[in-house]
C-alpha cells in the first residue's frame, strides 16, 4: 500500500488530473463543432434554406392516407425545424427501409385537400456525403437487340476515361433523342427524364460504375412550386457525387437536397386522386450558433439539453457574465504567481474589473480611485472613535453610498453622463476593500496599501482588457468547455515552485559577487 501511495504522488495526481481536464475540454469542443455543426466564431452567418412542401390532392369520401419522403439524412446537412400544417390528420414520421417518411391520415375526407410540411434547414460546410454502396445496386441484364444498342452506345465511351469524364459522356448520349440506339433501349417507356435516368444508371453499371437515379430539389433562392427533379448518383472515391442529367454536370451536395433514391415512391396518397406535390424555398442569413443551437436541441444531443442553452435568454445572458470571472481569474493567478504582483485580496481584482466591464476602463479607475480615497479619510477617522469591527465597515458603506449618491448629482448638475455609472459599483465590495487598505496601513504603512493598490488595479485593468475581448467573450460562451481546459492551465500554474520575475530584482545584488 505504501509502494502505492508513493507511486501515485501529489505530483503524478495533478499530472493525471491536468491531462483528463484538457482532454475532457478539448473533445467535447471537437464534438460540438465538427458534429453538432457548432462555429469556430461566434458572428459567422449560415444561409438556412426554409422548404415548404405543398402536397395537394382530391379525396374521394373514404380514410385517406399520405406518406411522402421527407429530407435526406444526409451528415453534411442539419435540421433546425420541421412542422406539418394538414388540420383534421393525424401526423407522424416514419422509418421504411432506411427511408425517412412523414405520414397523415384522417378517417374520412372528400373534396380538395392541401397539406403543408415546412422544415429549415442548414449544411455544416462537408464538401462530400460519405456512404456505403447500396448491395441492391446490381448489373442490369439487357437481351437481344437491347443489347446490341447498350454495347453500340458504350462503345463510343473512352475505356481510359475518368468516372467523372465516363459519367458525363453516357449523360451526353442518353440526351440524344436523335440516337437510334438510346430511342430502341427507351422504346417500351414513356421516354420521359427518369426513364432517361434510369438507362444511363444501367449503362453506367455496364462500364462497373456503381451509380442510381434518384429525384430531389434544387435549392435556389425564392423558388416556389418546383417540382422534384431527376438526378443520378454516382459512387466514387468512396462517396456519392451528385449528377444533373438535364445540364450534364456535376452538383455540390449543398446545391441539392434528395427526396427519393432508386424505384421508391416519392409520395403515395391512398384515398385519394389526382395528387401532386410542390416544393417552395426561400433561403435566409441567420447566426451559425443559433442554427447549431437549434439542430442539436431537435436531435435532443445531452451536450445542449443539460447546458446553459437550455436557460431562458435572459439566464443565459447573466450565466453569459460569469463564464467570464474565471479569465480574470487566469490573469490574478499569472500576475501573482508568475510575475510576482502583490494584489489586495486574491480575488478583489477580479470583482472590480467586473464592475470595469459595466463602465470602462478610464470611467471605471476614475471612479475607484475616488471613492477609495474619500473612504480612506473617513475610515481613518472612524478609526479614532474605536467602534468595533462591524459597525466601522457598516458606517463605511453607509459613507460609501453618500459618496455615490454625492458624485451622481455633481456629475448630474455639470452635465457628465459617467457620474452616473458609479452605481454600477459593488457597493460591499468598496466598502470592504476600504476596510482591507485601512488596516493594512496601520499595519503595515501607506507605501504598501500603494504597492498593493497599484497591483490591484493593474490587475484588475488586464483582466478587463481579457474580459472585454468580445472574441474571447463569445469563444467563451459558444464552448465553455474550454473552462476545463482553464482550470487544468491554473492547476498546472499552481504546481509552480520557480522564481517568479519579481525575484529577479530581489535578487540582481547577487550577480555582482
Amino acid at each position: 500500500m505504501s509502494n502505492m501511495d508513493s507511486l501515485i504522488t501529489p505530483r503524478v495526481q495533478m499530472i493525471i488530473l491536468v491531462a483528463l481536464l484538457t482532454t475532457v475540454g478539448l473533445s467535447a469542443v471537437a464534438y460540438k463543432h465538427l458534429v453538432l455543426g457548432f462555429p469556430l466564431m461566434a458572428t459567422q452567418q449560415e444561409n438556412i434554406w426554409k422548404i415548404e412542401a405543398k402536397i395537394e390532392f382530391d379525396a374521394i369520401g373514404e380514410e385517406v392516407t399520405v406518406n411522402l419522403n421527407m429530407l435526406d439524412e444526409n451528415p453534411a446537412r442539419k435540421t433546425t425545424f420541421s412542422k406539418s400544417v394538414a388540420p383534421g390528420y393525424s401526423f407522424k414520421v416514419g422509418t421504411l427501409n432506411a427511408t425517412k417518411f412523414a405520414q397523415w391520415n384522417i378517417a374520412k375526407a372528400e373534396g380538395s385537400q392541401t397539406i403543408y410540411l415546412r422544415e429549415e434547414t442548414f449544411f455544416t460546410g462537408q464538401p462530400t456525403v460519405a456512404a456505403q454502396v447500396s448491395p441492391l445496386i446490381s448489373k442490369p441484364r439487357f437481351e437481344g437487340a437491347l443489347d446490341e444498342a447498350s454495347q453500340r452506345l458504350l462503345a463510343q465511351i473512352d475505356p481510359k476515361a475518368s468516372v467523372d469524364k465516363t459519367v458525363l459522356m453516357v449523360l451526353d448520349l442518353v440526351n440524344d433523342t436523335q440516337n437510334d440506339n438510346v430511342s430502341l433501349l427507351l422504346q417500351n417507356t414513356k421516354n420521359n427524364r427518369s426513364a432517361k435516368v434510369g438507362l444511363a444508371a444501367d449503362l453506367l453499371r455496364l462500364q462497373r460504375i456503381v451509380a442510381r437515379p434518384s429525384r430531389g430539389i434544387m435549392l435556389d433562392a425564392n423558388r416556389r412550386k418546383q417540382t422534384a427533379q431527376h438526378f443520378i448518383e454516382v459512387y466514387q472515391d468512396d462517396h456519392w457525387q451528385l449528377y444533373d442529367p438535364r445540364e450534364v454536370k456535376a452538383v455540390a451536395w449543398e446545391r441539392a437536397i434528395i427526396l427519393q433514391t432508386n424505384d421508391e415512391p416519392l409520395l403515395e396518397v391512398y384515398g385519394g386522386k389526382n395528387s401532386r406535390v410542390y416544393f417552395s424555398i426561400q433561403k435566409e442569413s441567420r447566426a451559425a450558433f443559433n442554427a447549431a443551437v437549434q439542430a442539436a436541441k431537435r436531435e435532443r444531443s445531452a451536450l445542449v439539453d443539460f447546458s446553459i442553452y437550455s436557460l431562458p435568454i435572459d439566464e443565459q445572458n447573466t450565466f453569459k457574465l460569469l463564464l467570464l470571472l474565471p479569465l480574470g481569474a487566469l490573469v490574478v493567478v499569472i500576475l501573482r504567481n508568475l510575475v510576482g504582483i502583490r494584489t489586495s485580496g486574491t480575488f478583489m481584482p477580479v470583482l472590480i474589473a467586473l464592475t470595469f466591464l459595466q463602465t470602462n476602463l478610464l470611467t471605471g479607475l476614475t471612479l475607484f480611485l475616488v471613492v477609495v480615497s474619500v473612504g480612506l479619510v473617513i475610515r481613518s477617522y472612524l478609526s479614532h472613535l474605536n467602534l468595533l469591527l462591524v459597525p466601522r465597515i457598516a458606517s463605511v458603506l453607509v459613507f460609501v453610498i453618500i459618496i455615490y449618491a454625492a458624485i451622481g448629482i455633481i456629475s448630474h448638475k455639470l452635465g457628465l453622463s459617467w457620474g452616473s455609472k458609479i452605481t454600477f459599483f459593488p457597493m460591499i465590495i468598496l466598502a470592504w476593500t476600504i476596510e482591507r487598505m485601512s488596516i493594512l496601513w496601520d499595519e503595515d504603512g501607506p507605501h504598501e496599501v500603494l504597492l498593493q493598490g497599484a497591483g490591484s488595479l493593474l490587475t484588475a485593468s488586464l483582466a478587463y482588457v481579457l474580459m472585454s475581448n468580445t472574441l474571447v467573450a463569445d469563444t467563451i460562451f459558444l464552448y465553455p468547455e474550454l473552462l476545463l481546459v482553464l482550470l487544468a492551465f491554473i492547476i498546472s500554474i499552481g504546481n509552480y515552485t520557480g522564481y517568479r520575475l519579481s525575484d529577479l530584482r530581489r535578487f540582481d545584488a547577487m550577480e555582482k559577487f
